[in-house]
């Protein structure tokens, strides 16, 4: 098994594979949490089953309206530099990640409410997912930023 990462990039419109999404609202992430048989290839879909933070019932679902399936758009791959089968000192004086690893893109439409936008923010945060908003203004910057306080003053048991 191989552990991945995964970006969800959140635009008003997607388009497909190949196309530019238009505008750019923010991003979930997580660079570790994820067994895969193989890295997917741009263009390879992958089941959001998988990608779901909390129960079954309790999940506010990703805002997707097509099959349980959304395609890859793109692979990172983090190589890990190997000189004579270790890092080299620089490496990891320079702080290097510890192991080689791939990060899965994908691009899901901005398709929430305000509360329901709010809900799923909150459950990637305190799943250990990173956030990032589009700008001065991003909803989903000021919803990652209220998860991450609320988690901080309540931490989940």
């Amino acid at each position: 098994m191989i552990e991945l990462g995964v970006r969800i990039e959140f635009y008003e419109t997607v388009r497909a594979v190949g196309e530019a999404s238009t505008l750019y609202a923010g991003a979930l992430y997580r660079d570790d949490g994820y067994l895969a048989a193989a890295v997917p290839a741009v263009g390879d879909s992958i089941a959001l089953a998988g990608l779901r933070v909390a129960s079954r019932e309790d999940a506010v679902p990703l805002p997707f309206t097509g099959p349980p399936f959304v395609p890859v758009r793109a692979v990172e791959h983090y190589l890990l530099p190997v000189r004579d089968g270790n890092p080299p000192a620089y490496w990891e004086a320079e702080g290097g990640y510890a192991e080689a690893s791939a990060n899965l893109v994908i691009h899901l439409e901005m398709g929430y409410s305000r509360e329901r936008l709010r809900t799923m923010v909150r459950q990637f945060v305190a799943d250990g997912w990173s956030y990032s908003g589009s700008g001065e203004g991003s909803e989903l910057e000021k919803y990652g930023r209220e998860a991450s306080a609320e988690l901080r003053q309540n931490p989940m048991p």
